[in-house]
């Protein structure tokens, strides 16, 4: 990444990613000159009891018969090697492992795996073009994720042939102090940041909520078009759009917007 010191002197950001998430974008934003605000609208909760814990398990202890093992974020990384290092002390040798984004395939390669797509623009639409999955017909896939979500890639791969499932490691909700922290927020930020549709979308109901409509008005950086899509939907009015959602790419999209 090119040196963006000073960039965003003089300028105020709010955060809106999950508290245990923040670090790091924070921290590029503060050494690019911000002032930054942090009201996390989403929250991470492990799956830990009844029957969606016991389909985790059973996808845990098939994983030997799987070619093909996808995950979705840093999130299904962590919770989903918790559950295979309890019971795969040592990993079978047959699955392929594929990553959204770079900070996911960090994850991946931080668990000693050797991640088969890389790149800082790896997305759902960018992974699919991958060639190992072109042809996977009567190949078992199995996608770690949150529930709920995106389902363009399980979608594809079974038009493909694949015999696709799911592993939901977590679900995502709202931060039950959100909606108060942000009524407390006093301040109009120079620019918001989201790295989700489903953060954008606690924050539009935050907003209302909260009485913080002039919110609406302030320049929100989206981590795709999609997102930004959703955005103007909701009815903010100066939504940009990163080429992802990782921080290059959402630090460039930010500096645009406040051009």
């Amino acid at each position: 990444m090119e040196d963006r010191q000073g960039s965003l002197r003089g300028k105020r950001i709010l955060i809106t990613r999950p508290a245990h998430q923040s670090r790091d974008w924070c921290e590029l934003l503060q050494a690019a000159g911000a002032q930054v605000d942090s009201v996390p609208m989403l929250a991470i909760e492990p799956i830990d009891s009844g029957p969606p814990m016991q389909a985790i398990k059973q996808r845990i202890l098939d994983f030997d018969q799987i070619e093909h093992a996808l995950f979705v974020s840093q999130n299904a990384v962590r919770l989903g090697f918790e559950w295979l290092e309890d019971y795969w002390p040592q990993l079978p040798q047959g699955p392929r492992y594929y990553a959204i984004g770079a900070a996911t395939a960090r994850a991946l390669r931080n668990h000693g795996v050797a991640c088969a797509s890389d790149g800082d623009s790896m997305d759902s639409e960018a992974l699919l073009s991958l060639p190992a999955l072109q042809q996977v017909a009567g190949q078992r896939i199995l996608i770690f994720r949150g529930c709920g979500g995106r389902t363009l890639i399980g979608d594809t791969l079974r038009a493909r042939g694949g015999r696709v499932d799911y592993c939901e490691v977590y679900r995502r909700i709202l931060p039950a102090e959100a909606p108060a922290q942000l009524a407390r927020y006093g301040t109009q930020p120079d620019a918001i940041t989201v790295h989700s549709g489903e953060t954008l979308a606690n924050l539009a109901k935050c907003i209302e909520q909260s009485a913080r409509d002039a919110l609406f008005g302030v320049p929100i950086v989206c981590p795709s078009p999609r997102v930004a899509d959703q955005a103007r939907r909701l009815g903010f009015s100066r939504c940009g759009a990163a080429r992802n959602a990782g921080d290059s790419a959402m630090l460039e999209a930010l500096l645009a917007a406040l051009a």
